[in-house]
C-alpha cells in the first residue's frame, strides 16, 4: 500500500503544519511508504489530486487529505474529474484539521489527528460512501459534495461568517443561531423556489432556508437531519418559507436543534434526486464553501465514492 497525503498547512488556523510533522514522524517509524505535497494557494489541492489521480501506479494507492472539509471537498473533486470510471477511483482517507471538519462526524473519524491516523493504517477494506453530485445548468458545470449544500440561509450565514475575523474554533449553536438572526434582520429575504422530484414539483413562494444534506450535520456539528446517512443513496432535502417573525424564530430555534426536518414549520424530502431553481439571485454554498449570488436552476443527484479508513462506533 502506497499513501499519497495533500496538506493544508494553513487548516486549523495554521495547526495543520505542526500536525502534520507529527503525523510524519508517525509514518516514518512505522516505515510507511508515502509521498506528500503542501498547498500554497486556493486551488492546489484540487490540481494535485488530478495530477496524481492521472498518474500509472504499480501499487494500490489511497490519497490522505490532512485539512479541513474544503480541502477534503476540493481533492474529492480533482480525482473524480481525473478518473470518471468507478473502478480506477483512488480511494480517499481524512485526517481532519480544521475549524470546520463535519464530515469526519458523519463519517465516524476521530478529530484527534493520530486517532485519524490508526483509523487509516487499520483499514483493510475499501468502502463505498454516498457522495451528492449537482449539475449547475446555468454555468454548465458540475460539483461533487460530501457534506451537503445550501440555498439562501446557511449559506448566507457562512458568507456572513466567512467575511469577520478568523474563526479559532467550531461555530457554537449559540453562535450560529446569533448569526442567523443577524442574517434575517440584515439581508435574507425570502425567494421563489420551485423543487422537481420523480415527476411532481411543489412552488415556495417565501423559500429561505433550503438545504439538501448528505449526512446529518453541518458547520458547528449541528445535527439538522436525522435520516440523512453516508451508507444509503440518497439525500435529505429540507425547505422552509419564511412566515411572521414568532414563527421564523421558532423555525431557527428547530433548526439549531436537529427538529425542524420533522416538523411542521418545513417540507422535508427524502430521494435520490432533486430539481431546485430560483427565479432570483441567491447565496448558495457547497460543504461549507461560497459558490457565489446566483441565480440557480440546480439537478442534484447521488453517487458513490471509495473510502480506506475505518470508522468510529
Amino acid at each position: 500500500m502506497h499513501y499519497s497525503i495533500i496538506i493544508n498547512p494553513q487548516a486549523g488556523n495554521g495547526t495543520a503544519k505542526q500536525a502534520w510533522q507529527h503525523i510524519k514522524s508517525q509514518l516514518d517509524a512505522a516505515n510507511v511508504h508515502y509521498d506528500y505535497q503542501l498547498t500554497k494557494e486556493v486551488g492546489d489541492a484540487e490540481y494535485l489530486a488530478r495530477r496524481i489521480g492521472h498518474r500509472q501506479w504499480s501499487q494500490s494507492l489511497v490519497m490522505i487529505v490532512v485539512g479541513g472539509d474544503g480541502t477534503l471537498h476540493d481533492v474529492l473533486n480533482g480525482l473524480i474529474r481525473s478518473t470518471p470510471n468507478h473502478a480506477d477511483q483512488v480511494p480517499l482517507a481524512y485526517i481532519p484539521i480544521g475549524v470546520n471538519s463535519v464530515f469526519a462526524k458523519g463519517y465516524g473519524i476521530s478529530m484527534d489527528p493520530d486517532k485519524a491516523l490508526q483509523q487509516i493504517l487499520s483499514a483493510h477494506e475499501i468502502r463505498r460512501i454516498n457522495i451528492g453530485h449537482y449539475h449547475d445548468a446555468i454555468k454548465d458545470q458540475d460539483q461533487y459534495f460530501l457534506n451537503n449544500l445550501g440555498i439562501g440561509f446557511d449559506a448566507a450565514i457562512i458568507s456572513r461568517v466567512n467575511s469577520h475575523s478568523k474563526r479559532q474554533r467550531p461555530l457554537s449553536r449559540f453562535g450560529f443561531f446569533r448569526h442567523a438572526l443577524e442574517v434575517l434582520y440584515n439581508q435574507q429575504q425570502a425567494f421563489n423556489l420551485m423543487v422537481q422530484q420523480q415527476g411532481s414539483r411543489e412552488f415556495f413562494k417565501k423559500a429561505y432556508i433550503v438545504i439538501i444534506a448528505n449526512h446529518p450535520y453541518m458547520s458547528g456539528h449541528l445535527q439538522i437531519t436525522p435520516a440523512a446517512d453516508l451508507t444509503e443513496s440518497s439525500l435529505d432535502l429540507i425547505v422552509a418559507e419564511r412566515k411572521n417573525w414568532l414563527v421564523t424564530f421558532w423555525q431557527i430555534w428547530k433548526f439549531t436543534h436537529g427538529k425542524l426536518a420533522n416538523s411542521r414549520f418545513a417540507s422535508y424530502y427524502h430521494g435520490r434526486s432533486f430539481h431546485c431553481t430560483t427565479t432570483s439571485l441567491e447565496f448558495a454554498q457547497v460543504d461549507g464553501e461560497e459558490i457565489g449570488n446566483q441565480f440557480m436552476d440546480l439537478l442534484i443527484t447521488t453517487t458513490s465514492y471509495p473510502f480506506y479508513q475505518q470508522a468510529q462506533n
